[in-house]
């Protein structure tokens, strides 16, 4: 197989990090990056996946900028990435946080409380894919870390529940750098990463594009 590619050079991601700590994450309330820090240190212990402060800054600044007040956080883990996306959309807005594993829920539920944000939280133990299909929507920002195997339904079913002008996010759409090597064998879940992306960019009332952190996120917005 030929070698993957690195998708990220880590002295990049080590200047950007230390920018943002040498002002104190500027721009984020007092008191929320110790709890991301927290959250970060049990994602390390835990070997869980989180999508981490690069791409967490984007998933801010993205719903900062259209001002998003309804957001779907679909595979929402112990809530990482739904701090940074509620905290970009601020007071008022209203997150809906679903993932399978109860455990992780209970422990969203309590670093989001921790964290004083002023956005309302829902949370629904469950299929996020099975609760996006039975929510008719319209969301500002729908983002997707379900499995990777139900990457390509899930898109179909978050787009037409985006607002005109809302933004749909995807993280891991690099998955390692496996879609970028042609010519091999690709697992099920590298295909299915595929199909998700490559359905995205060919869609004629969306803009799509992918950035270049962590494992890849996918940025696509819905055309008015």
């Amino acid at each position: 197989m030929a070698k993957l590619p690195v998708i990220t050079d880590p002295r990049v991601e080590r200047y950007i990090l230390d920018l943002t700590d040498a002002t104190g994450n500027q721009g984020l309330q007092v008191g929320l990056p110790p709890v991301l820090l927290d959250m970060e240190e049990m994602a390390e212990r835990l070997r869980y996946p989180i999508v981490g402060p690069m791409v967490g800054r984007t998933l801010c600044l993205q719903t900062s900028v259209i001002g998003a007040r309804r957001i779907f956080d679909g595979g929402a883990g112990f809530g990482y990435a739904s701090v940074w996306l509620a905290a970009g959309a601020g007071s008022g807005a209203k997150v809906l946080c679903v993932d399978p594993n109860e455990e992780n829920i209970a422990r969203a539920r309590e670093f989001h409380r921790r964290t004083g944000l002023k956005a309302e939280f829902e949370y629904r133990v469950g299929d996020p894919v099975d609760a996006l299909e039975h929510d008719p929507g319209p969301f500002d920002v729908i983002f997707n870390d379900v499995d990777k195997e139900h990457y390509p339904r899930f898109a179909r079913l978050a787009i037409p529940r985006l607002r005109p002008g809302g933004i749909y996010m995807a993280d891991k759409v690099l998955w390692y750098g496996k879609v970028c090597v042609y010519g091999t064998t690709w697992d099920a879940w590298t295909s299915a990463v595929h199909q998700h992306n490559d359905w995205l960019f060919s869609q004629p009332n969306l803009f799509s594009t992918i950035h270049d952190q962590r494992d890849g996120l996918l940025v696509t917005v819905k055309r008015s």
